[in-house]
């Protein structure tokens, strides 16, 4: 059914809506949605507390009411109530959505209360929730939307003020938001100047937090500025957390904007050789550093500029010691891998088989040191299976020297550590059995 009009004395048209749902269905208006939202949200709301008491959904003693609903249920249901035929603002309605049901989440968080059982899930979904909304923006062309239909993105930005209402200890995914839709979403320049002003503005009138901070460097990343951006990431009183970092990097790599990109991770790069100490013991540490690598590669593989990614993981071993092998193998230097593996001290049970046989494929005499470093080793540590291992590599060592056409080198190697170590009666017998000496 469609909707009916009724004229005003003013001239004004006043649509009337037969059914809520009606209010989504080829609308340009966020202020609309918003109102679908919540008289939806009320419906649900009231069916769910029908059967249960205050308290024990304050206790957490009642689950047919919990934030997992509001993501299950309210949620899609409002998805699939929207329908559009504009693909950019399906997608923009989709992204309200999304922040509409995140709002109601930390709602539930502030009233209810989560269990305590329950706050690591509760935490999942609404990280989960925000990446769908990632998501959502890279599918939009919002330069598109901009042209034909400009005042519903200002509305929508306008609207996009709500997600203040999110709770302080969640500051670092307001930010996150702010960066993802300053960046994908709201792109006309204009108003990246306008905002900025206005906040240069209070902080030049003396107001101040880390928020508004943030805030003015991604106003200079959103305008190609990195000089600014790094200027100003240097007066932020409290230290800015990496993972804001790895985001910019995350935007300059989607939008394949590969020089920019260069100039954030060598301003990152003396972060992370100072945080080396921690990388063993903090997971985080682990995983932001190694997101930070993947960047690193992305962009050697797009621009060609490897020499960059290279110095990088040299300066960064032994901590790179398996992306800078992975490097050599593809590039071919098998010689260099040979060096890298000897200099980490690691033995051929170490070294991954496909790598090590292409190595003793392609150049099998570079492979020796492999196993001459590993055989002294295992010798020098004087037990009966550390000898029986370094039979067991001498074997391989012989094959080497053999398919080389280097029998008399190899016939000289074991005298040599036949006389060294010739005070190690175990070793000798190991030796003979192996049917190295007689």
């Amino acid at each position: 059914m469609k909707p009916t009009e009724e004229h005003k004395d003013k001239g004004e048209t006043q649509v009337h809506y037969e059914t809520p749902e009606q209010k989504v269905q080829n609308t340009h208006s966020v202020q609309l949605w918003r109102e679908y939202f919540s008289e939806r949200f009320e419906t649900f709301e009231r069916r769910k507390l029908q059967t249960v008491s205050f308290r024990d959904l304050v206790d957490g003693k009642d689950t047919s009411y919990t934030f997992v609903h509001i993501y299950r249920d309210y949620y899609p249901a409002l998805l699939n109530a929207g329908q559009f035929f504009d693909e950019d603002i399906a997608l923009l309605y989709k992204y309200h959505v999304q922040i509409e049901t995140l709002l109601r989440l930390f709602s539930f968080e502030a009233q209810y209360g989560v269990a305590t059982y329950m706050q690591s899930n509760f935490d999942a979904t609404v990280e989960k929730l925000c990446d769908q909304m990632y998501i959502t923006l890279k599918q939009i062309d919002s330069k598109k939307l901009l042209k034909e239909n400009k005042k519903l993105v200002e509305e929508s930005l306008r609207n996009f003020q709500s997600l203040y209402e999110i709770p302080p200890k969640w500051g670092h995914l307001l930010f996150y938001l702010f960066q993802i839709s300053w960046s994908l979403l709201y792109i006309e320049q204009a108003w990246v100047s306008k905002y900025e002003k206005q906040l240069l503005e209070e902080k030049e009138s003396g107001k101040t937090s880390q928020m508004l901070e943030l805030a003015l460097v991604h106003f200079a990343f959103a305008s190609g500025n990195e000089e600014l951006a790094f200027k100003r990431l240097t007066q932020c009183e409290k230290k800015v957390d990496i993972v804001h970092y790895l985001v910019w990097m995350k935007l300059l790599v989607d939008k394949q904007e590969w020089d920019r990109l260069l100039l954030w991770l060598l301003d990152l790069k003396p972060y992370f050789l100072e945080g080396v100490g921690t990388y063993y013991y903090h997971s985080n540490s682990r995983e932001f550093f190694h997101e930070y690598l993947s960047y690193f590669w992305k962009y050697a593989q797009h621009t060609g500029d490897e020499d960059q990614y290279e110095e990088m993981l040299i300066e960064f071993l032994p901590i790179t010691f398996y992306e800078y092998g992975e490097y050599l193998m593809v590039i071919g230097e098998h010689e260099r891998w040979v060096e890298l593996q000897v200099i980490m001290g690691y033995s051929p049970e170490l070294i991954q088989r496909k790598d090590l046989k292409e190595v003793v494929s392609f150049q099998k005499e570079s492979a020796l040191p492999i196993y001459h470093q590993a055989i002294d080793r295992l010798i020098n540590e004087r037990t009966r299976k550390s000898y029986q291992s370094a039979i067991k590599h001498l074997k391989t060592l012989r094959t080497l020297y053999f398919e080389l056409g280097e029998e008399e080198r190899f016939s000289q190697y074991i005298n040599q550590i036949a006389t060294v170590y010739g005070r190690l009666r175990a070793f000798q017998e190991e030796l003979r059995k192996g049917k190295f000496i007689s």
